[in-house]
């Protein structure tokens, strides 16, 4: 998976969001707010493409859960930003 560098990470007061940029701009319902664990997912996807298990393990050393927590918040994660065009297969 890779991060669709049509989209950028923006802070507004605090909060975390990814906003269409480029071609996607005018696609406002792709905007995303991002909680410390998606910004941390995002963050390592534009560092470079991971599959699922090398994000997975990533989480899991970062914020020392389970891996069946940490599956299903990647999961459920991936599913949204996939549906928005954020991650790219």
């Amino acid at each position: 998976m890779r991060f669709n560098t049509e989209f950028s990470v923006c802070e507004v007061s605090g909060q975390s969001f990814l906003v269409p940029t480029g071609s996607k701009l005018m696609d406002v319902d792709k905007m995303m707010d991002l909680n410390d664990t998606a910004l941390f997912i995002i963050n390592s996807l534009k560092e470079k493409a991971q599959s699922f298990d090398e994000l997975l393990v990533s989480i899991m050393d970062e914020y020392e859960i389970d891996m069946q927590t940490a599956s299903a918040d990647l999961s459920e994660f991936i599913e949204s930003a996939k549906m928005a065009g954020v991650v790219l297969s």
